[in-house]
């Protein structure tokens, strides 16, 4: 992978992660989360900070685990929103 693609993949998981924090932080704004605790928060601080260790990866495993990362917050929040609309959560 050349350094340029590096960077654009940084780049492209900068913004994935700036949109799972978004839609992290509406959630808990929509369901009054103010519990440091609540597994929503932890998640939050948590990508907040995979999101900083892009800008320090140096290899595309460090990206790649990041990535993974991400998509397991996808999950958790989308399995999250599933049970509320089922009035589950």
């Amino acid at each position: 992978m050349s350094k340029y693609e590096f960077s654009l993949r940084q780049e492209v998981l900068m913004e994935v992660g700036a949109s799972i924090l978004g839609d992290l932080f509406r959630y808990s704004e929509e369901n009054k989360i103010e519990n440091d605790a609540d597994p929503v928060n932890i998640l939050y601080y948590l990508i907040r900070s995979a999101k900083q260790d892009i800008v320090l990866s140096q290899t595309e495993e460090e990206l790649e685990q990041i990535e993974g990362q991400f998509r397991l917050a996808r999950n958790f929040l989308s399995g999250l929103e599933r049970a509320q609309a089922k009035g589950i959560a």
